[in-house]
């Protein structure tokens, strides 16, 4: 009979230990390089953020508030360059910089460490953008290598706009049937795709234009993936009445005794590499049960995104004269109180 009891006791401690789902929030401390960085190719100037894994026996919030726990004190850091036939071309060193302000928080306030390449020329080389470039870091001058990356750049003269066109006057038709189409050539090397365009607006109490003050209002475009990395391919999106003008009306308060004046749109467009494309996908909120979210990273010895980026912007966009007329006069945007100056008198929705 004690033999039985013994037996229960045994499977009973087994099963207890078995279910333990405690989290152990500490662990021995682990040297894990943490990099971000798109690199500019329409730029002489280059920023890489590296900072390193701080988890120790204090727990998750045991280093925050000191830089060795968040920085490599003797960092070396370079980037090279590699011609398209794989050649060699240059090494340069990265230096440490503070220049760009961190944002508030929990983390040390001395300083947001960046490195930070200048190149002089490095636009003029239209090479530049068939090379590859390769980050190298050691903890010192004297260890040996410990964490590398690999990238392109994004080919940024590849990356043009088709619609609107990129130069001329240009007013951007909202109530057509089908909306306004955006529509821009797809770069070399690039897959990710984001936008946004910015609402460009004049404010001031009636009769009072010395009192005026300037807003804007910002519509991300959807983001998407490029069909293609040789670039010359197309992909578009559509700004339709019903939802931006609700958009608008949602993101402008009414101000009672205020007029309003519409004063241009400017769009702006950024096309990343493969890379970077692979890194947003896996890091997005998961919609489904799994915990555990898939790891991507193109740092070896490390974790974190060293990719590519570039921009383009168009400036100076209009609106034509029948949305025009529906942003003044429309329902949806009627409270807003935006004006349409004529040669006799301002006319408003009321």
């Amino acid at each position: 009979m004690m033999g039985k009891n013994l037996w229960i006791a045994f499977v009973t401690a087994l099963a207890l230990t078995a279910c333990d789902n405690t989290l152990d929030v500490t662990a021995p401390f682990e040297n894990v390089p943490i990099v971000y960085a798109t690199l500019n190719p329409d730029s002489d100037t280059q920023y890489v953020r590296i900072g390193r894994a701080y988890l120790g026996q204090d727990g998750p919030n045991g280093g925050v508030a000191h830089p060795d726990s968040l920085y490599y004190p003797s960092l070396v850091a370079h980037i090279q360059a590699f011609k398209e036939n794989g050649d060699f071309a240059w090494e340069k060193a990265l230096e440490v910089t503070y220049d760009i302000p961190k944002d508030s928080g929990l983390f040390t306030t001395q300083g947001h460490r960046l490195y930070r390449l200048i190149l002089p020329g490095f636009t003029a080389n239209s090479s530049r953008l068939d090379w590859e470039y390769k980050l190298v870091l050691k903890k010192d001058s004297v260890s040996p290598v410990f964490a590398t990356a690999v990238t392109p750049l994004v080919n940024s003269e590849t990356f043009t706009l088709k619609k609107p066109t990129p130069i001329g006057i240009q007013r951007l038709n909202l109530t057509s049937t089908k909306g306004q189409e955006i529509e821009w050539y797809q770069a070399k090397n690039a897959r990710a795709y984001q936008g946004y365009i910015d609402f460009l607006y004049m404010e001031m109490p009636e009769h009072q234009q010395s009192d005026s003050t300037r807003h804007v209002v910002r519509y991300y475009l959807p983001y998407q993936l490029g069909s293609t990395l040789n670039g010359g391919a197309t992909t578009k999106t559509t700004l339709t009445y019903q939802e931006y003008y609700q958009f608008l009306a949602e993101s402008i308060p009414v101000r009672a005794g205020h007029i309003r004046f519409f004063r241009g749109f400017t769009l702006y467009l950024t096309a990343g590499t493969d890379d970077l494309a692979t890194y947003i996908s896996v890091t997005q909120p998961s919609n489904t049960i799994l915990q555990d979210p898939p790891f991507f990273s193109n740092v070896q010895g490390g974790a974190g995104i060293f990719a590519s980026s570039a921009g383009l912007i168009r400036p100076n966009l209009g609106l034509a004269d029948r949305s025009h007329d529906s942003l003044v006069f429309g329902k949806v945007t009627c409270e807003l109180r935006f004006a349409k100056a004529t040669f006799l008198d301002t006319l408003t929705c009321n």
